[in-house]
């Protein structure tokens, strides 16, 4: 008798237990689902209906400027900056679950934000939790995964805040840190990008996605570095990409005392063929009136077809500047690819060297 009534009490304790873990996981979903019907911002939201839930409208382009300056610091080796870029952006994110669960007024308007339900902008606890994984990783000296969880983090982003430039207006997008509007390219809003270690900085889309990783490209030997890249990831809409590189020329050509601009040239075209570019075509190629920060460079445009992408247009700029060799290349769907082109261009002419 004694020991069911043990029983009892411990099958009792593990129940509590149970409903006490059900009750919690509930209300995380209550709540988040709550943070995505505000990230949603339906088109014909009142102003008043956005401003009810103090601001959080705006959470992803500042969740994502902050994100993106923890890249930068993290590609310029500055560990303890990019661990407190990714705690503010991680502050933001749980400040926005608290104020949206106790505001109240925004859910007795739940009627006016029905309207037009549309693809959630962001997932705030998704982002959290590879936010909170990317500060473990680099607080416990593992750069490694800290990379890994970091470029997830702002891919997250990419997937999911395509719309986000529709969804708010100008003085938001403005508002944000080191944010420009370019007038002449349909309503573009640029960030400044900048790495010291390279000693590089250009402007690039807000809303576009930054890869946090430099690794070597080119054939062996060929001492280059892709400094990063940048992407939109809309493959309906030709997957625009756009990348930053350069090549130790004294190491890759010992012999050389100093390359030419045409020497350069001549020894890209050697690298483009059907190998690395599946069914290439050169279109066009030369020294004009190219320049690339300030300083006389070429131009490549070629076509190939990726296996899983398709067609895809290419032109690439590239110029010496000292002993070194510095590329800037932007690839598109060929049916896409006059259509971000001016963004391209942009980003081109901003491209500055520092030092």
């Amino acid at each position: 008798m004694g020991v069911t009534v043990v029983h009892i009490k411990i099958l009792s304790h593990i129940v509590i237990a149970i409903l006490c873990t059900v009750l919690v996981f509930q209300s995380t979903v209550v709540v988040s689902l709550i943070v995505y019907s505000v990230y949603i911002q339906p088109v014909g939201t009142t102003a008043a209906a956005s401003t009810s839930v103090a601001g959080t409208v705006e959470l992803p382009i500042v969740v994502k400027g902050l994100v993106d300056n923890g890249i930068q610091e993290f590609q310029n080796n500055n560990i303890n900056s990019t661990i407190t870029y990714l705690k503010a952006a991680e502050q933001e994110l749980l400040s926005s679950l608290a104020i949206v669960g106790n505001n109240k007024n925004y859910d007795n308007n739940s009627d006016n934000n029905s309207a037009d339900v549309r693809t959630p902008i962001i997932q705030p606890l998704t982002i959290s939790f590879l936010l909170k994984s990317t500060i473990q990783s680099l607080d416990g000296g593992d750069c490694k995964n800290g990379r890994k969880y970091l470029n997830l983090a702002e891919q997250e982003f990419g997937r999911n805040i395509l719309d986000v430039s529709s969804s708010l207006n100008p003085q938001t997008i403005m508002g944000t840190s080191n944010t420009t509007l370019n007038n002449n390219n349909n309503n573009s809003y640029f960030s400044t990008y900048t790495n010291t270690k390279y000693g590089i900085k250009l402007q690039y889309p807000h809303n576009w996605v930054i890869e946090a990783d430099d690794y070597p490209t080119g054939g062996a030997g060929s001492a280059g570095i892709q400094i990063t890249s940048f992407y939109l990831p809309d493959v309906n809409n030709g997957l625009p990409f756009f990348r930053i590189g350069t090549n130790d020329l004294t190491k890759e050509f010992p012999s050389l005392q100093k390359m030419s601009v045409n020497q350069y040239l001549q020894r890209s075209l050697a690298h483009k063929n059907s190998t690395g570019f599946p069914g290439f075509n050169l279109i066009e190629s030369g020294i004009k009136n190219s320049q690339l920060a300030g300083n006389l460079a070429y131009t490549v445009i070629w076509t190939y077809t990726n296996p899983y992408y398709g067609d895809r247009k290419s032109v690439e700029i590239a110029t010496i500047i000292g002993n070194r060799g510095y590329f800037v290349d932007y690839t598109a769907g060929t049916a896409a690819f006059s259509k971000y082109l001016p963004i391209a261009e942009k980003m081109i002419e901003s491209f500055q060297k520092t030092k």
